[in-house]
């Protein structure tokens, strides 16, 4: 896991009682750049304009980027989130263990980890949310960045958890691919979507960083 920029519009037509003096005067008096007549003012450029069209996946993930260290506070559409080497919860439930929990939280083992083995087998980001206002999925998509800063295209992994209303807390698993783990940094991105939707990057709500090493 929606923003479009405003853009001022300018006038082409000069009103003919109007003095030279007037007009400007005129568009001083409305917060706007005097322009000569039938021409266009190019020179402006709103801010969010500029970072849209700035907007590289870099910029975009370090603007989203959750504090891993500090992960016991409130943090995007989490109450915390953590990532961990392993879980433990207070009792087996129905499905996904842990997931058909209610108040009791899952706890995550070893949280604030970033690095792990090459030859791990799985590891979990753990989180804890408000209560919904409709059943909702909250997912994680992980892709390898060859030069450690930006991502592949390529998908190197994902995984989903559907929440009803009275869940609570919740678990995705970061699990290594068939052909095994590259070693350096991978990019994790979060989304908050409807359930079965594609991956879409306007639902990212935020981002986490790990690193395979020997």
């Amino acid at each position: 896991m929606s923003k479009q920029p405003s853009y001022a519009r300018h006038a082409h037509r000069v009103i003919p009682y109007f003095s030279g003096i007037g007009l400007v005067m005129l568009l001083l008096a409305l917060g706007m750049p005097p322009v000569a007549a039938g021409k266009e003012d190019k020179s402006f450029t709103p801010q969010a304009a500029t970072k849209e069209s700035e907007g590289s996946v870099t910029t975009t993930t370090e603007l989203m980027a959750l504090d891993q260290e500090n992960w016991q506070r409130p943090q995007s559409a989490f109450k915390w989130i953590a990532m961990a080497r392993d879980i433990k919860v207070p009792w087996d439930t129905f499905g996904r263990q842990g997931w058909m929990t209610d108040d009791a939280y899952v706890d995550p083992v070893d949280p604030g980890v970033s690095e792990f083995s090459a030859d791990t087998e799985i590891f979990y980001l753990v989180f804890a949310v408000s209560a919904l206002d409709a059943p909702s999925q909250y997912r994680a998509a992980w892709f390898y960045m060859p030069d450690g800063k930006t991502p592949s295209e390529e998908l190197t992994g994902t995984d989903a958890l559907f929440m009803e209303m009275n869940e609570k807390a919740g678990y995705l698993e970061i699990y290594r691919p068939d052909d095994g783990w590259k070693k350096g940094k991978y990019l994790v991105k979060l989304y908050f979507e409807s359930p079965g939707q594609e991956l879409y990057d306007p639902n990212v709500i935020g981002t986490m960083e790990f690193t395979i090493t020997d």
